[in-house]
């Protein structure tokens, strides 16, 4: 009844919107008198500028506003179409006025030496403006009909032993499954779902490079990163893999006991065998491979069922954790508006997603939570986006969002890893009668590694894929072979069964088949331990640092 209530309330919204926006939301070009420009002085120059993005301010955060409701209900009714079409009404006018913005911030170029911040600002607008810079109705157009039918093929729902799921409701299954035939099987059945965004999805690389071109630019690649941000993620990379090398070979040794059959010690682990459908974490073998398995580890999932835990108590839990720090609670609104749970006999997206809604305190998360370790460790860090969203929130529209997106997502990770030190977690009451001998501390240790340390690569080999395909250097026909030789040299696994070019195994994974940049992922890995680090430097804690509890410390509150 509270979610038809909300509903309904939802719609009412967006009616009253739908009437307004395009009355009153109007990004109007400006011509600019570039005589009388010259002859301002610096001050001056940047008053005239600073009043030209408070007017543009005004009508892109109620545009974003109303653009982020629909997407939102998009995502609860996958199967409406009539919501998409909305949504992608709103983008469109949303697009639109970037493209207006970029347009008079290039008639700012002469001022580009000065270093006013509103100056700066207006003309960073002129770069990666994407869609909205191609002035051709008829290939936007076309863009946006690839995308939508590549988010509808990524959201088809498949049968796998008389159950219907989707890509992301497939990991849980997964983690749970101990037969290496149904582990092949599922695995299976999940990437058949991406073969027919193939063709969709060379031609929208087409297109955007093409784009990029008339932009002056290379290709698509220099949108989303630059040479500078390649070379630092190989340096990490190569301080990483010495590590990531040990780590995978104890991996696969331990699991060649599991399947004797099935793994080589000299060979890629077959990627079904993770249980993870990416192989981007090894968190469901833990008490299969841990070096020390009789003592009892972390598994969050009974102690959370015992204490009565509903999905919407550990977003309260994460809530008071950053309470403690002195930090911003979220408002009322955010328990009213989220979705912490999979709706019953609803086609709904599932993938944990933070929304900053870009009007007041408006934030949300929307997640298919279940009462797992691991959903309390994606809570927390959702959770850490929704308070970088609340510190940014009297901020212009310009600046309400990442420096960049690995910060981001570096917050909400390095949130998460103190939340799941033994020390915090015994303090709430979560992790009774657990001690803290050398051998625990080694299976902690382990199994951290085991969740961390198997996403860099996989990350990076993701985007060396997607950077290859953008400069041509991967051609369409070579999609998948090229693919799976990046994730064999970089992670050192290998396929559940031979595949061919029939299949388009990249874009089972969501960035792929959303056309997102995925290596913010593996600088945030980095970033969160240098994070972390420093917050518990705020503190009085003495000891290793995974041990460190920053709950109810104002000073690392302060610092972060």
């Amino acid at each position: 009844m509270k979610f038809f209530i909300i509903s309904i309330l939802f719609i009412v919204i967006l009616n009253i919107y739908c009437q307004q926006v395009e009355d009153i939301v109007q990004c109007n070009d400006i011509d600019i008198n570039h005589e009388k420009l010259e002859q301002m002085t610096i001050k001056e120059q940047e008053q005239f500028i600073k009043s030209i993005l408070d007017e543009y301010d005004t009508n892109i955060t109620s545009l974003a506003y109303i653009t982020s409701l629909a997407e939102f209900q998009t995502h609860l009714y996958l199967n409406d179409s009539s919501k998409r079409r909305t949504t992608d009404k709103y983008y469109e006018i949303y697009r639109s006025c970037l493209k207006t913005i970029a347009i008079v911030a290039r008639r700012f170029q002469s001022l580009i030496n000065n270093n006013q911040t509103s100056i700066r600002w207006l003309l960073l607008r002129t770069q990666a403006i994407g869609d909205a810079g191609e002035n051709n109705t008829v290939i936007k157009l076309e863009m946006q009909k690839l995308r939508s039918r590549m988010k509808e093929i990524y959201h088809r729902k498949f049968i796998w032993n008389n159950t219907q799921l989707g890509i992301d409701e497939v990991q849980e299954v997964l983690g749970k499954l101990e037969s290496p035939d149904d582990l092949l099987s599922l695995w299976n059945a999940a990437y058949e779902v991406a073969i027919p965004m193939r063709d969709y999805y060379s031609t929208l690389i087409a297109i955007q490079n093409q784009q990029a071109k008339q932009n002056r630019l290379t290709d698509k690649t220099d949108l989303t990163t630059n040479i500078e941000e390649r070379r630092i993620v190989e340096q990490l990379w190569q301080e990483l893999k010495p590590l990531h090398r040990l780590l995978h070979a104890y991996v696969r040794q331990q699991m060649s006991k599991l399947y004797p059959e099935l793994i080589q010690l000299d060979q890629p682990i077959p990627i079904h065998l993770t249980k993870d459908l990416f192989g981007s974490m090894m968190t469901y073998l833990v008490k299969d491979i841990l070096p020390f398995p009789y003592l009892k580890g972390i598994d969050l999932g009974p102690a959370m069922k015992q204490e009565n835990f509903t999905e919407e108590k550990i977003f309260h839990y994460a809530d008071r954790f950053f309470v403690s720090l002195n930090l911003t609670q979220v408002p009322n609104s955010f328990w009213n508006l989220s979705i912490f749970k999979k709706i019953p006999n609803r086609h709904m997206a599932c993938h944990p997603t933070a929304f900053d809604m870009y009007k007041y305190d408006d934030v949300r998360i929307r997640m298919c939570t279940s009462l797992t370790s691991r959903d309390f460790y994606i809570v927390h860090h959702e959770m850490g986006h929704i308070q970088h969203y609340l510190q940014y929130k009297s901020l212009p529209f310009w600046f309400r969002r990442s420096p960049h997106g690995a910060f981001s997502e570096a917050i909400g990770d390095a949130i998460a890893l103190a939340t799941m030190s033994p020390t915090h977690l015994k303090r709430i009451g979560l992790l009774e009668n657990y001690t803290l001998t050398r051998e625990d501390n080694i299976n902690y240790l382990i199994s951290q590694g085991l969740s961390r340390l198997f996403l860099p690569p996989y990350a990076y080999a993701l985007d060396i894929w997607r950077w290859s395909v953008y400069n041509g250097s991967i051609q369409p026909f070579q999609y998948n072979k090229r693919y799976w030789d990046l994730i064999c040299q970089y992670q050192g696994l290998k396929p559940a069964k031979p595949r061919n070019e029939r299949y388009f195994d990249p874009a089972t994974k969501l960035h792929v088949a959303f056309d997102l940049p995925y290596i913010k992922y593996f600088l945030a890995h980095v970033f969160q331990f240098q994070i972390f680090d420093i917050l518990c430097q705020q503190t009085d804690h003495q000891g290793p640092l995974h041990l460190c509890d920053l709950y109810d410390s104002v000073a690392a509150g302060n610092k972060l």
